[in-house]
């Protein structure tokens, strides 16, 4: 997706709406709050001194939520970053495009996150590469990243319909092996805004791109298998405290059925989560 398209599309309007609709809504309550459920738990193993760094962090809906922490965010949108700044008053609000290594201080966060598939809005595969480097790069020696991906089979299509990443293992005539490494697709919304062009590499090829940058790369499914994260770490480490967390809470979460409610008016998602993270800070 071109920077110039990016910034029309999320202009003061679509900023101010963006929390409702992606975020606290009925349809991304189960995927916010597990989400916020490794946030927690990565920033809590780092201790009282963590430090977070929130990439492409939009309205600051994420930092908003821990506000014991020290933290800072990075957003090309201003639009995006004044509504960051009334529920974040006192951090780094950064203005500016992930791409840019420069921004961000080698070495200096802890844990870094970038959600809703933010990377999707880089123009190339190696842009996205270019992104997981920077990531590297502003961590700590044994810093973390988590970064929720989108899986094509799962968030693109009806029907569970699978692309292969190894479309051929020996290609008919040529010879040689294929990869589908990536899927490109454009989401034209109802009131006309249009995000064209999205690139989302395979879930496989995304854990290759983080392990020529990260000693440990790991996949995660959460919101009841319906969407993916990547977990990666700059040491050699374990994400078992992770899974068995999102394992324990799941029902807290959940609402007991196996698809999430539309029948329903939306719950006062904030205060839930709010209560949630308190629990999780005081184990």
């Amino acid at each position: 997706m071109k920077i110039e398209q990016v910034l029309e599309t999320y202009d003061e309007a679509y900023a101010e709406a963006y929390n409702q609709k992606f975020l606290t809504d009925i349809h991304s309550q189960t995927k916010t709050a597990s989400e916020l459920q490794i946030l927690t738990e990565l920033l809590r193993e780092k201790g009282s001194t963590v430090r977070w760094l929130d990439v492409a962090c939009g309205t600051g809906y994420y930092l908003s939520c821990f506000p014991e922490v020290q933290r800072a965010g990075l957003d090309i949108s201003q639009a995006m970053l004044n509504i960051a700044k009334i529920k974040n008053p006192n951090i780094p609000l950064i203005q500016g495009n992930f791409r840019d290594k420069s921004l961000i201080n080698k070495g200096e966060w802890d844990v870094i996150s970038s959600m809703w598939w933010a990377y999707s809005f880089a123009e190339s595969i190696s842009e996205i590469e270019l992104l997981i480097e920077n990531i590297s790069d502003w961590l700590t020696d044994d810093g973390v990243c988590f970064m929720p991906i989108c899986e094509p089979s799962k968030n693109l299509y009806s029907d569970p319909t699978k692309v292969p990443y190894v479309a051929f293992e020996d290609a008919p005539a040529y010879g040689g092996k294929i990869l589908v490494t990536g899927v490109m697709w454009s989401w034209i919304q109802p009131n006309g805004k249009r995000h064209d062009n999205m690139l989302v590499p395979q879930i496989e090829y995304m854990i290759e791109l983080f392990k020529k940058h990260f000693q440990t790369v790991e996949s995660i499914e959460y919101a009841k298998g319906f969407y993916w994260g990547i977990l990666a770490a700059k040491n050699a480490r374990q994400f078992e405290s992770i899974r068995t967390q999102l394992m324990k809470e799941s029902q807290s979460i959940a609402d007991g059925s196996d698809r999430i409610p539309t029948d329903i008016p939306p719950v006062d998602t904030a205060n839930f989560l709010q209560r949630l993270i308190r629990k999780l800070f005081r184990r």
